[in-house]
Parts: structure tokens; sequence; C-alpha cells
């Protein structure tokens, strides 16, 4: 019976994400995220275990016997994970799996989260002293695993022994499964899943998996990259990574306090700037807003509608990304704060927006989105704002920047009054807009002298 279940979930899903994508070619509009992630728990071959009562008891004395202790914790972890594993995957990535193990712990990247539950204990006045209540549970604390690993006991028989694992430990190694690890951290803030779908060529995990990092390591095949990146990137604790890389910003919802566990060591990557940009469950907002950003500077924005839009876009992306784990889609857990009002809803621009790539850069990398493009077909047709007379617009300027007439582009469009009367009247807006998305003064000058001769 419960075989039977996942197979129709299974099934469910796959029809969905059938339907969803038939759906977006016709209304641009109509767009939600289908998880990419299998909703049932995960393998327990790929989940990492430790065994608690061989772990040290320090992870911040620097002292060599604390070192010793970890260093040797670490290849127990190792050998676990390669004895577990087993030959269910290939020689390279088993090879892979065993020493992200070692390197996750010496990093320092695993962490317990507390977790308290109050009970119903009765309220006293400042008047009363507190008299206890043996019928009354007392608060419990109890730490929960903040990733994919879990205690339990390690054996000779579920541990490769020394001379399965002498050509298999690495410490070459480390850095690169390190790298690989918080990549897959990364790539969670943004999509809310441990490996890239696709869609994000421009994606710090994009980067890291077309690079040869693991291919010098033997780990060539894309397969094998990719479950690496997935497996190991869930052992690593997000809210530690996500702490590390802004611990300089002063965010009004932190992230919550963790215990590490490992041998606590600084993170030599700098990925704060990974963490600049928007948050998961706001893909439309990010793409309307690359966008609007590459149009303000150049010379169409003089001749664009809706400048309070593209000023509503800006102030909507900096309040979330100056707080990105509050609009992250899993932000209760982050931030132990309740999930926002705000939804990634299709900007009243969008259409428009995407109108203006398709005819000056329709060979962007943001096409590889399916709210842009479907079967190759650009989508700016079926949003709501859809304008004709914007294409028209654009078209004719297209043209003259590359077959130039030489007039003014203000003269071309003096047989549309309106487009004229507009660019007359929202000068001042047109600055407040080009100072919102800090537009260089040269830039905005050189767009009016070309559009405006002026």
């Amino acid at each position: 019976m419960v075989e039977k279940t996942e197979d129709l979930n299974t099934l469910a899903n796959d029809l969905g994400h059938i339907l969803s994508d038939s759906l977006r070619q016709v209304d641009g509009e109509f767009d939600f995220e289908l998880s990419f992630t299998a909703s049932s728990d995960p393998d327990t071959r790929f989940m990492l275990m430790l065994d608690e009562s061989m772990m040290p008891e320090s992870n911040t004395d620097d002292s060599i016997p604390v070192k010793k202790d970890w260093v040797k914790f670490a290849a127990m972890a190792s050998a676990y994970v390669y004895k577990n594993v087993g030959e269910s995957v290939s020689t390279s990535l088993r090879k892979w799996l065993a020493n992200a193990a070692s390197a996750a712990i010496l990093a320092g990247l695993l962490a317990e989260v507390a977790e308290s539950s109050d009970t119903d204990e009765p309220t006293t006045s400042d008047r009363e002293p507190s008299v206890e209540n043996i019928s009354t549970p007392d608060l419990v604390v109890k730490n929960l695993q903040d990733g994919a690993w879990y205690y339990g006991s390690w054996t000779v028989d579920n541990v490769a022994s020394s001379l399965e694992m002498v050509d298999v430990i690495d410490a070459e190694m480390t850095d690169a499964c390190i790298r690989v690890m918080i990549a897959a951290v990364v790539n969670y803030f943004q999509e809310n899943r441990f490996v890239p779908c696709g869609f994000l060529k421009d994606s710090y995990a994009s980067a890291i998996l077309r690079s040869d990092l693991m291919d010098r390591y033997g780990l060539t095949d894309e397969g094998d990259k990719i479950e690496a990146m997935r497996i190991t990137g869930s052992w690593v604790s997000k809210l530690y990574v996500f702490d590390m890389a802004t611990n300089h910003r002063d965010l009004k919802h932190p992230i919550r306090t963790i215990n590490n566990v490992g041998l606590v060591r600084p993170l030599k990557l700098d990925i704060s700037k990974c963490f600049e940009d928007l948050t998961a469950g706001f893909i439309r907002t990010r793409i309307a807003h690359e966008i609007a950003s590459r149009m303000v500077r150049s010379v169409c924005i003089v001749f664009f509608e809706d400048l309070n839009g593209l000023i509503e876009l800006r102030k909507l992306y900096r309040q979330i990304s100056s707080d990105p784990f509050y609009y992250h889609s899993d932000c209760e857990y982050l931030t132990k704060s309740s999930r926002p009002s705000i939804t990634d809803k299709t900007s009243s621009i969008f259409g428009r927006l995407v109108t203006y790539l398709s005819v000056f850069e329709p060979n962007s990398e943001l096409f590889d989105y399916p709210q842009l493009k479907m079967s190759g077909k650009s989508q700016e047709q079926h949003y709501g704002d859809y304008s004709k007379n914007w294409k028209n617009i654009l078209e004719i300027i297209y043209t003259e920047l590359y077959t130039p007439s030489g007039s003014v582009l203000f003269n071309l469009f003096k047989f549309i009054s309106k487009v004229v009367d507009r660019i007359q009247q929202n000068e001042k807006l047109l600055r407040q807009c080009w100072n919102k998305y800090d537009v260089d003064s040269d830039i905005s000058d050189f767009i009016f002298q070309f559009s405006c001769d002026r």
C-alpha cells in the first residue's frame, strides 16, 4: 500500500509539471514553483551517521590533542560513509562522499539547533514566590540536527577497514569538498534546493559544477557531480553557513543560533555577495529587476510609460535583499519568525520588460527561464501588461541605433503626441527612477542627449 501511494505521488508530480508547463505557454501569469525534490524521506545510505560516544568533548580548543581526537573522529565518519554507500554508486563518487564526510567535520560545517518546548507552567505575580509543581514537567530542551545526519553506533561491521581506506582518504580533496558543500547551501538559499535546476546559469553552484574542481579528483561524470553536491550539501548546517556569510550585516531577522559539531575553524571562502541578491521564492521579482536594471541604462527608458512601476520594483527588491532569510520560503525554520505576507507576484510591468529583452537582447541568458520563453517562443504576449505600441517603439529605437538615419530619437516619435508629452512631463520622475537604480550621471546625461538632443 505504501509503495502504491508513493507511485501515485510521483505520477501526480510528473503530470503536474507537464500541465503547469503547458499552462505557462498560454498564460504567463499562471506561474508557481513545483518542487523538483522528492517529498519522501532521504535515503539513509547517503545520510551521515556519527557516533556520539566517540565524539571529542571540545570543538573550540586549538590544542594538538583535541585536533588529533577530531581527526580520528572524522576518519571514522569517512570510513562509515565508504562502507555504508558501498557499490551502489560509482567508485569515484564513493571516494568523494567519504572524503566529504571528514571534510565537513574538520571544517565544523555540521551543527545542531536547540529546540525548547515550554510546558504550561503556572504564572505568578511579582509578590508571590514561584512554587515548584512536581506534577508539571520541566522545560524540555533537545538538540535537532541541522542537516541530513544523525547519531548512531559505529561498529567493526559498518565501518570500512584501514586497509580499505588507505587508498581512499585524500586530504588534498578537503578544500574541494568544502567548496562543493558550501555551493550547495548557497543554492538552497537561491532555489530552496541543493543543486541548480538549470535556469540559474549564473549561480555560484552552477559555476562550481562547470569548473574542473571535481574533475581533478576523478569525478568527471555530470550526474555524479550533481549527486555529490546534493548529498554532501544536505549534511551541512545551513544556519551555520548563512550566519558566517552575513554576520557583518545588521539583519532585522537574524539566523537562529546553533552549536557546531566538529572542529570549528574560520571559513576561507568569501561567499557574502551570494546573499545580497533575492532569496528562493522570488524568482520573478529577481528576473524583473535584472531586466529593469539593464533597461534604465538604455535610451529606451525615456520612452517607458510606467516609471512608477520600475520604482516600486526597485523598492521591493531592496526590501527583500536587505533581510533575505526572513523572506526565504523556509523563513520559519531559518529565523523562527512567522512567514511574511509578501509573495512573488508577477510585476505589473513584467510583460513590457520581457518585450524589451526580446527586442534588444534576444539571446540573453535570462531566456533560459520558462517565465520568459517556452518551446522557443518568448512569453511577453501572455502577460496582462503587454503592449504592442511599446514593442513598436522599441523596434524603431533598435533600428535607429543599428542603422542610424541621423535623426534624434525624440523627432522620430513626434507623430505620436502622447509619447512626446509623456517624455516632457516625466523628466523629474525619470531622474528619480535613475537615482533609485544608482544610474551614473554620465549615463543619464548621454541618454537625454541621444534621445532628446539636449
